[in-house]
């Protein structure tokens, strides 16, 4: 009998399946349903009665909140799974739609326009972030509000080169057992890497444990970038904070930048 050579074993590699589109916004919503450390820059800057439109709006988060105010808001996003869920909480001064946000087809004007939690780093390329920004100077008031959160990679991140960073949560599923997130951060040619893990543990006797991921990437630009960008689209910067106790920010350290602006 050959002998075992214990030093040569290797465990399996892991296998994580694609992550569908529905199961996404489900673990997207189950995270974000209790997350309020944004809303005090957005509420700050924005009164009833008015008229709000939300660029990205996911399962309706900051819809929900800002209507409680007594906003009239619009919520837009692409994805009919987020959307779905969005309606299942309606509000009577809420409307969704689906809609690509560098493609807007709205009859109304709005007071305040919000492009919340980095979704304006979602479409990575300068020329889609100027072709939305345009697209918001179309439904702007005369004196129009924009308001945008932006992701700015800091000096860890830029120098991290082909290593990840790793992060994870736990979150307790409505049904019973846990979904733990595993999220691995990297950086490359100018974006962001975000690899996103969901373990699905379930407690239900027969239940099956899955293990499903998908890949998120983000424009990288600095600071200096994005305030280009604003004023190349006809943008005047009125405040700039970093984090939801908005400070004052910090080139190279911050990774939170919460804009305030109007029309030039």
């Amino acid at each position: 009998m050959a002998a075992d050579i214990f030093d040569t074993h290797k465990e399996p590699d892991e296998v994580f399946l694609p992550l569908t589109s529905e199961r996404y916004c489900q673990f997207y919503d189950m995270e974000m349903a209790g997350f309020h450390d944004d809303l005090t820059f957005y509420r700050e800057r924005i009164t009833a009665p008015s008229a709000v439109l939300e660029l990205g709006c996911g399962s309706g988060r900051l819809c929900r909140q800002l209507a409680a105010t007594g906003a009239a808001v619009t919520g837009i996003d692409l994805s009919l799974s987020m959307l779905h869920l969005a309606t299942l909480q309606a509000r009577p001064n809420i409307s969704y739609l689906c809609m690509d946000m560098t493609a807007l087809a709205l009859s109304r004007q709005f007071d305040t326009v919000i492009i919340p939690y980095h979704t304006l780093n979602l479409l990575l390329t300068e020329e889609r972030i100027k072709k939305c920004l345009a697209q918001v100077k179309t439904v702007f008031k005369q004196d129009g509000r924009l308001l945008l959160q932006l992701f700015i990679p800091d000096q860890t991140l830029l120098a991290l080169g082909p290593k990840r960073i790793f992060q994870f949560q736990i979150f307790e599923q409505p049904g019973g057992g846990k979904v733990i997130k595993e999220t691995r951060r990297g950086y490359a040619d100018g974006q962001v890497i975000l690899e996103e893990r969901y373990r699905i543990r379930p407690r239900q006797p027969g239940a099956v444990n899955e293990d499903l991921s998908h890949t998120l990437h983000l424009a990288a630009f600095p600071a200096e970038k994005w305030q280009e960008l604003l004023h190349d689209s006809g943008f005047r910067i009125r405040q700039q904070f970093s984090g939801y106790d908005l400070a004052p920010f910090i080139p190279g350290r911050d990774t939170c930048l919460f804009i305030e602006a109007d029309q030039i």
